[in-house]
């Protein structure tokens, strides 16, 4: 590939000499334009692109420094190389403000020269590369945008790290900017006590699903609220976006309202919805997400068509840990094979059901067969159902209510279908190491896509585990810890290279989106960047 150059010197020899040279020292330059001044070279690059411009800094009219500077205001990406005398140092080093990609001293030496061609030709190659994936990926239409973009965020709230990593890139050529400000998750999902209700046949419940996420993605995307999506459990998940988190969680209530409404007007069946916290970086999705989740636990103490806020469940929340952590006795107690103490445990699950309708213990029965295969990790689904066919035949067996002797003698068959062999081993690793570790790995790679998923990999724990030492041994959530070294590293950039494009900086630090840096920075120093480079240039 052959690139165009344009020699300026008021020195006719020189101009004459750097024509002949610069084709034998690289054969991928060709003189296209020469100038005799600053001036001339401004009027011919009006009408003519050139990939490379060698100015001398010295010339009537227009100097070499007052073109590079109207070159970096209207063309900031044209590369440049100064020509300077000793003496002119100091000019030199001025221009280096205006992008200028090297300077040369005079008398030109040719090994100097061939060396800064070789460089620019490389970064010239790699420029165009990059302008062909963009150009092509610009053509890639709405609905595979739309797909991939789908894709990244089911990645983000699931802690996919792997396709994170692939669809990352796509992410940033094609100019997909997810998150501006703050965004929310929002998980959707029918009532399993309204389809058992109805008496919907297993085979048939996916159908409904994929209702209830076609209702919810045309509520969405006519009013341009955000994003629809399943979930690897099939539950619709919304992410939605906005300025301020009155305006988010309006949107989430409206969505709700909307959807739960036609889905019970056309199935009878009923539709909880759960939002979690707000977040302001897409890579923390999965912190709002997992609260989404767990708030949506919620519905098994209420009924159907509900909105729950994760910051307006404390109650709720209490309730649910309670119930977590008796659900967790029932797996311990079956690693000791000790019949008494996990019927004791059901027992307690049990009175968490003010009413023992034939609803709510299935829907409790329910919660006990997702929670314990979660809590043993059981990945066998033929199980998993085994286990929900055998909830469903049995309770429609009892009269409705049930007494409280019927349901713990229900729930203490459904526990035994998991083996309890072979439970998961937790590393008890030094909790002082794994903050150090943390902390390593932010400090390396704090410029990079980063979720604490791909931490816990590396050190070989949990997430939440991780998450939870990280905090009671920081007192300072992972995300805050990770903003501050970001804000704290683009503040040091911004006062040591006066002359660096924000959007530069943005990237340097690990944001792929300008406005969402900008709107991070003013929020953790208060003012926007571009006030606090200049007040750092004026000091």
């Amino acid at each position: 590939m052959m690139y165009n150059l344009m020699i300026i010197d008021d020195e006719p020899l020189t101009r004459e000499y750097l024509k002949i040279q610069i084709p034998l020292l690289n054969e991928k330059f060709h003189v296209s334009a020469e100038a005799m001044d600053g001036s001339e070279a401004w009027d011919i690059l009006q009408k003519q692109k050139v990939d490379l411009v060698i100015t001398d800094i010295k010339m009537p009219i227009m100097d070499g420094l007052e073109l590079s500077r109207n070159i970096s205001q209207h063309f900031p990406r044209q590369k440049i190389i100064i020509l300077s005398g000793y003496d002119e140092f100091a000019l030199a080093k001025e221009a280096m403000h205006y992008g200028v990609y090297d300077f040369l001293l005079k008398p030109i030496v040719l090994e100097e020269l061939a060396k800064a061609l070789n460089k620019i030709s490389i970064e010239l190659e790699r420029e165009a590369s990059e302008n062909l994936a963009y150009h092509t990926l610009s053509n890639v239409s709405k609905d595979m945008k739309t797909q991939v973009v789908k894709n990244f965020l089911k990645a983000a709230v699931s802690d996919g790290n792997v396709e994170i990593k692939a669809l990352y890139p796509l992410i940033y050529r094609l100019n997909v900017s997810l998150l501006e400000a703050e965004a929310i998750v929002m998980m959707m999902d029918l009532d399993t006590d309204t389809i058992f209700e109805k008496s919907v046949p297993a085979r048939d419940i996916p159908i409904f699903k994929f209702i209830l996420h076609q209702v919810a993605t045309e509520i969405t995307e006519e009013e341009s609220w955000g994003t629809v999506f399943f979930d690897e459990h099939q539950h619709t998940i919304v992410f939605v976006p906005g300025e301020n988190e009155d305006e988010i969680v309006q949107k989430c209530k409206m969505i709700h309202e909307k959807a739960s409404f036609f889905i019970q007007q056309i199935t009878g069946i009923t539709v909880t919805s759960a939002i979690g916290s707000i977040e302001d970086d897409v890579f923390q999705l999965n912190s709002s997400y997992h609260k989404a989740r767990r708030i949506m636990q919620c519905r098994l103490f209420s009924r159907g068509n509900h909105f729950f806020a994760y910051n307006e469940s404390q109650h709720e929340l209490k309730l649910i840990h309670e119930l977590e952590q008796s659900t967790a006795s029932i797996l311990s107690e079956l690693l000791n094979n000790n019949e008494v103490a996990y019927a004791m445990a059901i027992k307690r699950v049990v009175e968490f059901i003010d009413h023992l309708t034939v609803s709510n213990v299935f829907k409790l029965g329910i919660y006990l067969i997702e929670s314990i295969s979660q809590l043993r990790r059981e990945k066998s689904t033929d199980l998993i159902e085994y286990a929900l066919n055998h909830l469903k035949t049995n309770i429609q067996a009892h009269s409705d209510p049930l007494s409280k002797n019927e349901t713990i003698s229900l729930y203490m068959g459904l526990v035994n279908f998991f083996s309890m062999h072979n439970s998961p081993n937790q590393d008890q690793l030094n909790e002082h190491d794994i903050v150090f570790k943390m902390k390593e790995y932010i400090y390396a790679h704090y410029s990079e896509p980063l979720s604490l998923a791909d931490i816990a990999e590396y050190i070989g724990v949990s997430s939440n585990y991780l998450s939870n030492v990280f905090h009671k041994r920081v007192n300072e959530s992972y995300i805050k810890f990770l903003t501050r070294v970001r804000m704290e590293q683009a503040a040091k950039l911004l006062c040591a290279i006066p002359s660096e494009k924000i959007y530069d900086i943005s990237e340097k630090v690990g944001y792929l989106s300008v406005k969402h840096f900008s709107y991070v920075f003013k929020k953790y120093f208060g003012m926007p960047p571009s006030d606090y480079q200049e007040m750092n240039i004026i000091k």
